[in-house]
């Protein structure tokens, strides 16, 4: 087997750009003490999510599918089981994590009184409850490998794939459209009781701006999450039911990009676009900048410094 070095050039910078993204999102939690509230470990779970994809899943996707590091037929079979196992789990994990995600801001919006009720230990078995039934849900098709009866393989293969589709996007993605509506109409709603009092015309201005970005932000995550994971889940029953699997090559390629590609959008709309993380965000970015324009100054005193040293020892008569 040949090495694929145009698959491999196109999966590196993603694995990169998921890897600065979520850890940046890390290294914020870690070090500001006042991010760490209760919905915003729903973005520090999802952030582990998304960089386990840059991390693990694609150098894995690369070792296997366009190397010829695995010679053994046996351990590369396994190695694909596995591969596709950890996908899939990073796509329920993270589709789940979106629907916590969702929820939390719905009940934030619709239910503020029942949202302040929500503590860290909520929070904490939600996600535990993501993480184990994204584990179990994935790692099934484990449990029918050793099957010796090719067509109860294929229908437990079909079954399980079909079963994805509807609870972990279909059902969730309903649900989450329904969640953007309500949340919507409650801001719109919000903006009118205000504007039927005495509002000022910098207020007034200012919620049809809310109303504009709240409604940009979710028709974007809904459009991402459609564009991103339908198509993965709907490769994944064509090549079980469809003879002529070969033709899906190039769709299944370029999907499979857009589908690692959400691990660096999910940062940019779940996690920077909320207010306590675009500032902390900006603050370390101030103080890198500034730490920088302080090493280059030095840096450039301590060349002319030497410059100087240098003409003061010239010996006379020399220009």
């Amino acid at each position: 087997m040949e090495v694929d070095t145009q698959a491999i050039a196109e999966l590196v910078p993603i694995a990169f750009l998921i890897t600065v993204a979520n850890g940046l999102v890390l290294v914020l939690f870690a070090q500001r003490k006042h991010l760490r509230t209760a919905p915003n470990y729903i973005l520090l779970s999802l952030a582990i999510c998304d960089i386990s994809s840059g991390i693990i899943n694609i150098p894995l996707f690369i070792l296997v599918a366009f190397t010829s590091v695995l010679r053994s037929t046996q351990s590369h079979s396994y190695f694909v089981i596995l591969v596709s196992v950890l996908n899939n789990m990073s796509a329920v994990s993270t589709c789940y994590h979106i629907l916590v995600a969702t929820s939390e801001k719905y009940l934030s919006i619709v239910f503020p009184v029942k949202h302040r009720r929500i503590t860290t230990k909520t929070i904490a078995t939600v996600l535990g409850v993501v993480w184990t039934w994204s584990i179990i849900v994935s790692f099934a098709p484990f449990a029918w490998t050793h099957v010796q009866n090719t067509d109860a393989q294929f229908k437990s293969d079909l079954a399980h794939v079909i079963f994805c589709l509807i609870t972990v996007f279909m059902l969730p993605y309903m649900f989450m459209i329904y969640t953007f509506v309500v949340m919507f109409k409650r801001i719109s709603k919000l903006g009118e009781n205000s504007k039927s009092k005495i509002a000022t015309k910098p207020q007034m201005c200012r919620q049809a701006w809310l109303e504009k970005k709240c409604f940009v932000l979710f028709v974007s995550m809904a459009t991402i999450y459609l564009v991103s994971w339908l198509p993965w889940y709907i490769l994944m029953l064509l090549y079980k039911i469809w003879s002529e699997t070969e033709r899906l090559q190039i769709p299944s390629h370029v999907f499979v990009l857009v589908r690692y590609a959400t691990s660096i959008t999910n940062p940019g709309l779940f996690t920077f676009f909320r207010r306590d993380f675009k500032l902390a965000l900006r603050s370390v970015l101030r103080k890198c900048c500034q730490k920088a324009v302080v090493f280059l100054g030095q840096k450039k005193f301590v060349v002319k410094r030497n410059c100087v040293k240098e003409e003061r020892r010239a010996p006379l008569g020399v220009e």
